[in-house]
């Protein structure tokens, strides 16, 4: 893509965040590739004056990771209150996640599993699912990408304890919606969460200059992706991992 057309994606994108969502990108400012899609999140971000404060993260067909950036005016600790005039769409993804204490600046040699985790606390977490397009279902995966892969907001609880050595891909997670049943819990289906947290880590060192101190990084759904409505309060219940809470007020 050349910039004349990441610029034409962005304005559309930053545009519809702030008014109705959209069918898709015009045919000439669609990427073409992952690089394309990054090119198109960072200009957004510009344009809307964001900044990065975590990442969700997973595996991309075209092999190693994706990610995409959650910004930091969009994350919360849980109990949350999130207006629902906020969001086009409430989509509710109950995930693992993690927050990195300290910088990992970019440099020659890959960060390994021990050093990562040594800098890192788990949180349980909700990623809350939003889009910008009308039916992002129906767009190729590269829109959606570009489209910070349909973040809406990312609600943290407190830092559990004890979580080494834990089955992180298994946790008991029990999640109701205003007191009711409300999601399965079915496991990652995308790997191991600190497998994906490493190379996160590593991905944005390389490509994108280094990771801040204080960054979240969530690494997938447990329990698939279920919608809700305004007014409803979602809890997250994660055993020994701990809590999140997050209600959409209307």
């Amino acid at each position: 893509m050349t910039p004349e057309n990441i610029d034409a994606a962005a304005e559309v994108l930053a545009r519809a965040r702030r008014g109705q969502p959209i069918p898709g990108l015009p045919d000439t400012a669609r990427p073409q590739s992952e690089a394309d899609s990054y090119a198109i999140q960072d200009a957004v971000l510009r344009r809307l004056g964001e900044r990065v404060g975590g990442y969700k993260v997973g595996f991309s067909p075209e092999g190693g990771i994706f990610c995409a950036p959650i910004y930091a005016s969009r994350i919360a600790a849980s109990p949350a209150k999130l207006p629902a005039k906020d969001f086009h769409l409430i989509g509710i993804e109950c995930e693992i996640g993690f927050r990195l204490n300290q910088a990992f600046p970019a440099r020659a040699t890959p960060y390994s599993r021990d050093e990562v985790l040594a800098a890192a606390s788990l949180h349980p977490t909700i990623e809350v699912v939003d889009s910008r397009y009308q039916d992002f279902h129906s767009l190729d995966r590269l829109q959606v990408l570009a489209d910070n892969f349909s973040n809406g907001a990312l609600v943290y609880g407190a830092a559990a304890t004890g979580w080494q050595g834990m089955d992180l891909v298994h946790p008991p997670i029990t999640v109701t919606a205003d007191g009711k049943p409300f999601a399965e819990c079915t496991g990652l289906r995308a790997g191991d969460p600190i497998g994906l947290l490493v190379e996160l880590v590593n991905f944005v060192a390389a490509k994108r200059g280094g990771v801040s101190a204080g960054t979240f990084v969530t690494t997938g759904t447990h329990t698939g992706m279920v919608f809700t409505e305004p007014g409803v309060m979602i809890r997250a219940e994660y055993g020994p991992l701990g809590r999140v809470e997050v209600s959409f007020p209307a």
